[in-house]
């Protein structure tokens, strides 16, 4: 966990930020340093380049990932973009040395391959957890969170079970179903055997989440895991279906005998809560927890 004078690094691992994000980051950068005493380092791949939505080429941003783990003095890497090429980056890893100097890496949407590939190759955990929403519109919110988690080590998700099955304590997996169903048949593919798997989106509606859901478990990953923790489906439910998406899980749990169960507070929502990826949490029918 941090503590005052550490120092963290920010990069994007997936597209970069636009150019006039630069005000948005420098702030985020301040409140990082004043509100709670950090230090904090960029990596040079965070803005596009001229010519493309990325900010560096594969293996540049691989590369600027890989000196924020080699800096001895860097606690945690905080990865403020999302989209769509995180995956790009994961060939140019090295894995060993991750596994070797074991600091989280933190980010949330196209960032569940980074999180779950370094889980896969080298069961260190992270966190699914956007940085930028620390100067959102819910900023009191998530600098309080930010605190109990990354100071505190002091988790509590609040939610409700779905189905009548017993709930028990497990590994964290997954997070953005999109994103997540990028590693099927790749090496980066964590075995969910005895886990329990996260599933959040930002966009589709009812259709397109029945057809991610169809994946995995035509995967068979429902049929190996210990339960389904469901979080915000963003785009579904701001459409009304909210019902309908719990019906779909719903449905899997009974048929695979599993708990389920799901909440508001992990996904892309501004005032959504740090989650660990490769931690063990234990599940209640109202709570989620890390102690």
């Amino acid at each position: 966990m941090l503590v005052k004078d550490d120092l963290i690094g920010i990069i994007c691992c997936s597209d970069g930020r636009k150019r006039e994000d630069k005000p948005v980051i420098e702030r985020l950068k301040r409140v990082l340093e004043v509100e709670f005493g950090l230090q904090v380092i960029l990596a040079k791949t965070i803005f596009r380049t001229e010519d493309s939505p990325f900010s560096g080429s594969p293996k540049e941003r691989a590369s600027e990932l890989m000196k924020l783990f080699q800096n001895p003095d860097v606690k945690m890497i905080f990865d403020i973009s999302g989209g769509d090429a995180a995956n790009q980056v994961l060939p140019y890893l090295d894995f060993e040395l991750i596994q070797r100097v074991a600091k989280p890496f933190i980010g949330y949407s196209d960032l569940t391959v980074i999180l779950n590939a370094i889980y896969t190759k080298t069961k260190q955990s992270g966190y699914n957890y956007l940085l930028r929403h620390l100067v959102g519109e819910a900023s009191e919110i998530q600098m309080a969170q930010f605190r109990k988690i990354f100071f505190e080590n002091r988790l509590l998700i609040n939610g409700k079970s779905l189905t009548e099955f017993e709930s028990s304590s497990g590994e964290v997996v997954g997070g953005n179903i999109r994103c997540f169903l990028k590693l099927a048949g790749t090496e980066f593919m964590p075995d969910v055997t005895n886990k329990i798997i996260l599933l959040e989106s930002l966009g589709g509606r009812e259709t397109k989440i029945a057809s991610y859901i169809a994946q995995i478990e035509q995967l068979g990953l429902f049929s190996k895991c210990l339960g389904i923790i469901v979080g915000e489906h963003s785009e579904a439910e701001k459409n009304g279906e909210y019902d309908r998406i719990g019906d779909l899980y719903y449905h899997i749990g009974l048929k695979y005998k599993l708990p389920v169960f799901r909440t508001r507070e992990i996904g892309h929502g501004l005032d959504a809560k740090p989650f660990p990826i490769g931690e063990k949490i234990n599940v209640s029918r109202e709570t989620l927890t890390n102690f």
